[in-house]
């Protein structure tokens, strides 16, 4: 099982395990947001296992809405639903590549605005050309995803109900 932790003002700050988040609620370091439906037991005491905890002072440096989210191949993927971006194929992980718009022969960089996922056969055809070079059309543009979209997939796989989602945005705004 694993614990989603949120910073104090309820952004995301990254994934533990549930006995980690149990030594920062027990030394009072977080508090419990929502739990399991089950109970961890001692022999005098009895705890709801955590599903996210809130913890009680703000870290500035995890904070994901200080600088964004990160980039990284696997959220480029996220971001676009593991979707070609040129042919609109569905991939799986195995199957998905990264693009770079303007090729990094040409100057291109590992950016958000400069990376969209793409199928082996796109990328192959697209080579080290830019998209109108090859006469390929993006399906959308691409840039930095919104803090918002990673605390809903966050949430999401913490088996959060829209409401809940709602309620911790809002406080987090």
């Amino acid at each position: 099982m694993r614990t989603l932790v949120l910073n104090a003002g309820y952004e995301p700050v990254r994934v533990v395990s549930w006995q980690k988040a149990m030594i920062l609620l027990l030394t009072e370091k977080a508090e419990l947001v929502k739990s399991h439906n089950r109970f961890i037991r001692s022999v005098s005491r009895s705890f709801q296992l955590p599903q996210i905890i809130k913890l009680k002072r703000y870290i500035k440096n995890f904070s994901i809405a200080a600088g964004g989210i990160c980039y990284s191949r696997q959220n480029v993927f996220k971001r676009d639903k593991y979707t070609c971006q040129y042919c609109s194929k569905k991939l799986t992980e195995k199957h998905a590549t990264i693009d770079h718009i303007i090729p990094r022969s040409k100057g291109g960089s590992d950016t958000w605005e400069n990376t969209v996922c793409c199928c082996v056969a796109c990328n192959s055809r697209k080579g080290s050309r830019t998209p109108e070079e090859s006469h390929m059309t993006l399906q959308k543009a691409a840039k930095r995803p919104p803090v918002r979209n990673a605390l809903s997939d966050m949430l999401e796989e913490f088996d959060c109900d829209e409401l809940e989602m709602d309620e911790i945005w809002a406080i987090a705004t």
